[in-house]
């Protein structure tokens, strides 16, 4: 049993070929190696995906200087003098609206049958899944709204103008924006339009203010929780996605209408301090 739960991986002949090298025993059943894998409490399950690229030591260090930073301005954030927002873009395709559902199971066609004559099964019609919309979302951290923006691309231009938008609806509040490096948040246009909204000003008085994410650390935006619930409500009301423009309308009024959780921010290293505000 220890030799199973030292592996690094598991492959059920490698077991056969140890239990028949190490004892000198076949079971008659696969069912048996099986029952070893459990017994070693060792189950099957999807692998998950990791960046090669991330560096854990950057994210733990990231994390820990947004959190510092949201202690320093808690007497603002509670005052309401600034508004704190997690800020992320979705991509959504119209295949995103393909998942799992009930279906007829598939059956094998007898000797002459027209395939007509099998139940008929479910299938979502995707004219061009190559068409895109790119949506701009804010999450306030405190006052749990979101708001979202459809633009035609992630560009420079168009975080420029999502954050004139966010600026608009908080008039005479400061702004803490905190993001991940892609690079639309940066470039001449981005630093042209913060000197002009900051100038004159000292750094603790700046009319807006970004902090980044650790690279290639998406999951510690709360933001990307939220867009996975959206999609996930879309694969549910498939059946309603009969052009492109509906999916898209499917998808703000799931959003408007915020029919999806709030992120735990307990469970997000950044801001688990963050609740005691």
């Amino acid at each position: 049993m220890q030799w199973i739960i030292n592996q690094s991986h598991w492959d059920i002949w490698e077991i056969e070929t140890y239990v028949l090298e190490t004892y000198e025993v076949v079971f008659k059943s696969r069912q048996s190696y099986y029952q070893l894998l459990k017994e070693a409490r060792i189950s099957w399950q999807k692998a998950e995906q990791v960046n090669p690229k991330k560096d854990t030591e950057e994210v733990k260090k990231k994390n820990e200087e947004i959190s510092q930073l949201l202690e320093s301005k808690k007497e603002e954030i509670q005052s309401g003098k600034l508004v704190v927002y997690l800020l992320d873009e979705c991509h959504l395709v119209w295949k995103d609206v393909l998942g799992y559902l009930w279906n007829f199971i598939k059956e094998r066609l007898k000797e002459g049958q027209n395939p007509s004559e099998l139940p008929e099964r479910t299938l979502v019609k995707i004219e061009n899944e190559k068409k895109r919309q790119t949506y701009y979302g804010a999450l306030n951290l405190v006052g749990k709204e979101f708001i979202l923006a459809p633009y035609k691309a992630g560009k420079v231009e168009n975080t420029v103008d999502f954050l004139k938008k966010l600026i608009q609806i908080n008039p005479g509040r400061k702004i803490l924006i905190i993001w991940d490096g892609a690079s639309y948040h940066a470039g001449e246009e981005m630093s042209k339009f913060l000197t002009e909204q900051n100038q004159g000003l000292s750094p603790e008085n700046w009319q807006i203010t970004c902090h980044k994410f650790a690279r290639y650390a998406p999951e510690e935006n709360p933001v990307e929780a939220i867009w996975l619930q959206l999609k996930n409500l879309l694969r549910r009301f498939y059946w309603l996605a009969k052009s492109f423009r509906v999916v898209k309308r499917l998808f703000e009024f799931f959003a408007k209408f915020q029919l999806f959780n709030f992120p735990n921010l307990k469970k997000y290293d950044a801001f688990s301090q963050f609740m005691i505000f």
